[in-house]
């Protein structure tokens, strides 16, 4: 398959799937936000086979792909949330996409939690640069570790989630996060985009407190958008 043959195989799916004004209004939107992060290397797939780290976890993995600006922000603004003293933790934070853009919220402290070495040390660069862009005002963290091994520190109180792994390492983390509310018990907040496995969630107890149909998102996210608290 040719590039042309690649691309208007995508355009001609998404017009079937979002029709004319949603797909104009996407390439738009993608291309403002590729020519705002133009520094930083967000972009592409990679799937689970193409990454670096263990087997065993690249088959609980999710092809990578940065979140969507549009979206990851139409989310946050819709949570009644104090995030200038909330630390934000994005699990399976790939290139470190989503951090960079919770930085506009002002959260005290962000946190990337990555298995691929790889994928980590970009997140990290990534941040690296926006730090360095900020004046030094940016407090951020990346964790190269097995999210299921993930240790949740008794401040993280904002968890974000973009389909990044199965139901298996999702039922492990979402078990260390009762397990940090019993130890130190606080107010959270969860923000699930394409919400694959929110019977996982659910099973928890947390309270969904917003929906997001694919139809107020984009035609790709089949599973919608959740917004939880305890």
């Amino acid at each position: 398959m040719n590039i042309y043959e690649k691309y208007s195989g995508k355009l001609r799916r998404s017009l079937n799937g979002r029709g004319i004004f949603n797909t104009i209004m996407l390439i738009i939107n993608q291309s403002l936000n590729r020519f705002q992060f133009r520094k930083y290397d967000f972009w592409g797939l990679i799937y689970p086979s193409d990454l670096d780290g263990s087997e065993e976890l690249k088959k609980h993995a999710v092809k990578y792909e940065a979140s969507n600006q549009v979206f990851f922000k139409k989310l946050l603004n819709s949570a009644e949330w104090p995030f200038k003293t909330s630390t934000f933790v994005d699990f399976g934070c790939g290139k470190g996409a989503a951090l960079i853009y919770a930085s506009d919220f002002g959260f005290k402290k962000m946190i990337g939690v990555e298995f691929s070495p790889n994928l980590a040390q970009l997140a990290s660069d990534n941040l690296q640069k926006f730090f360095v862009q900020k004046g030094g005002k940016v407090n951020f963290e990346i964790v190269n570790i097995d999210a299921s091994q993930y240790d949740i520190p008794p401040e993280a109180d904002c968890f974000y989630f973009f389909n990044p792994f199965d139901a298996f390492i999702m039922d492990k983390v979402f078990k260390n996060i009762v397990e940090s509310l019993e130890t130190n018990p606080r107010k959270i907040l969860i923000v699930y985009l394409n919400a694959v496995y929110k019977e996982v969630i659910e099973k928890y107890g947390f309270k969904r407190v917003k929906y997001f149909s694919k139809d107020e998102l984009d035609y790709y996210f089949y599973n919608g958008a959740c917004i939880y608290t305890n």
